[in-house]
């Protein structure tokens, strides 16, 4: 029965990894989706991107201009005065090690305490252009798949519980016209919503969209979760593009993460943030305090939410749907050995990954946002990773590494210094030896726990990116 089950889920995550996959020739308009009273349309109590003043960014600040003094991380700011930062000075240096070592040509990660919204590190690196700017607050990269998790938060809003089944036969590599149809004859395999979040099933959300959620629906709980327009934070953010497509093929699509919402580390941070917050999305703040020329205190960060955005009970059901993504899903490979031992033993880690590609040039991007631990949430993060053909690192191995050293490494460093005593610091992380590289993604094998990348959509060009 085990075996039987195995092999269940791995052809599962064979149609879900390639998430995000677009049709590769046009499909007809399947006209009007369905009316308000075909679809489940209860209106949720929160989702209703309702907030409180945005924090005015501080004037001269850049989250890349920093120095270390100690253990104390600060910044210089206009007319003389200074800013003391909020990042860990391990995890810092140990995701900067990462992508240096590893040459990703383009790569960031923004690390949050999910309950205050400390930002705990705050990297942006290219080996491609040194002078690429600020990646991690950049919102033109596709959210890919990672918008699955802001569908799944309004599905069970309109209520459809996490062991709702639906059978599907199609959409492993594209979203058809008919994936959107039940066919008794074709629909051979079945996987819950929690199952789809896991293994990153497209056609189960296309379907489950297309039934229960209207264009205004999506649109209403995208605002909700930071898209379409700018965030809270220490130095200016831009919005993070947003589309919900008239059309009801293409609107399925991007309920399943075919394009249409882009977003920055920083956002996807505070999307994992929400989840691992009970639905509240925390301010993210990088200055913790702002010293004038002669060292007085003129500015002291106090933590405070930025938006209720889905109930606690909401958050905390996506939350865990999303440790499947882990234990059994597109990440499992990344999170555990070949023989099936965890990296992170006795942590349970919510997650879930993303993945979509441009041409001319060749671009796969490659996401992992998510928290940990999933019962009381020290770390939420969010890591993107923009391979050229020749592949580094995905963001699951960095977001994995990064929680491995915040929850493992550091807590066993603390606990050798209580029993031993105080010490001198110790050295910056060293980053473990670099996987082989890896062949484009048309060239790797389909297998389980991995998730390739897509192609452009039909007819779209190239999509201009600041990630050039």
């Amino acid at each position: 029965m085990k075996v039987r089950r195995r092999r269940a889920f791995a052809a599962l995550l064979l149609a879900g990894a390639l998430s995000g996959s677009l049709i590769a020739v046009a499909a007809p308009n399947l006209g009007a989706a369905p009316s308000a009273a075909q679809a489940v349309n209860r209106a949720p109590a929160l989702a209703t991107g309702r907030a409180t003043k945005a924090r005015t960014p501080i004037a001269g600040f850049d989250p890349l201009s920093h120095r270390l003094e100690g253990e104390q991380f600060v910044s210089d700011l206009p007319a003389g005065r200074r800013a003391e930062l909020t990042l860990e000075r391990g995890l810092q240096a140990h995701v900067t090690t990462l992508l240096r070592n590893y040459a990703v040509p383009y790569g960031a990660l923004v690390a949050l305490e999910p309950t205050t919204g400390r930002v705990l590190a705050y990297v942006s690196h290219s080996s491609a252009n040194p002078d690429a700017g600020d990646l991690a607050r950049d919102p033109s990269p596709p959210a890919a798949s990672v918008f699955k998790a802001v569908t799944g938060a309004a599905l069970v809003d309109a209520g459809v519980a996490p062991a709702a089944q639906v059978c599907y036969g199609g959409g492993a590599s594209r979203l058809l016209p008919g994936d959107l149809l039940d066919d008794p004859r074709r629909d051979r395999a079945c996987a819950t919503l929690s199952d789809a979040m896991a293994g990153s099933v497209n056609s189960v959300f296309a379907k489950l969209s297309d039934r229960n959620l209207d264009a205004e629906r999506i649109e209403r709980y995208a605002q909700a979760f930071g898209f379409g327009h700018a965030l809270p934070f220490d130095a200016p953010t831009r919005p993070s593009p947003a589309e919900v497509p008239g059309d009801r093929l293409e609107r399925a699509r991007t309920a399943a993460g075919f394009w249409h919402m882009h977003m920055s580390p920083l956002h996807g941070a505070l999307i994992a943030a929400t989840f691992a917050n009970g639905g509240r999305m925390p301010r993210p703040f990088m200055v913790q305090r702002i010293l004038d020329p002669e060292g007085h205190l003129e500015y002291a960060a106090a933590s405070e939410p930025f938006r209720q955005v889905v109930s606690r009970a909401t958050a905390k059901m996506v939350g865990q749907m999303m440790l499947g993504t882990v234990t059994h899903g597109t990440a499992r490979s990344a999170f555990h050995d070949p023989r099936g031992r965890p990296f992170l033993p006795g942590i349970a880690v919510a997650g879930k990954t993303g993945s979509l590609s441009s041409e001319r040039p060749y671009r796969a991007y490659s996401w992992w946002i998510g928290f940990a631990p999933e019962a009381a949430p020290e770390i939420a993060l969010a890591a993107l990773v923009v391979n050229t053909p020749k592949w580094r690192i995905k963001a699951s191995y960095l977001a994995r590494e990064a929680l491995r050293f915040q929850l493992v490494e550091r807590k066993a460093a603390q606990t050798k210094t209580k029993t031993m005593g105080p010490a001198s610091a110790p050295p910056l992380p060293v980053a473990p030896q670099a996987p082989a590289a890896q062949a484009p993604v048309s060239a790797q094998p389909k297998m389980p726990g991995q998730q390739p990348v897509s192609s452009q959509p039909p007819g779209r060009p190239a999509q201009p990116q600041k990630l050039p």
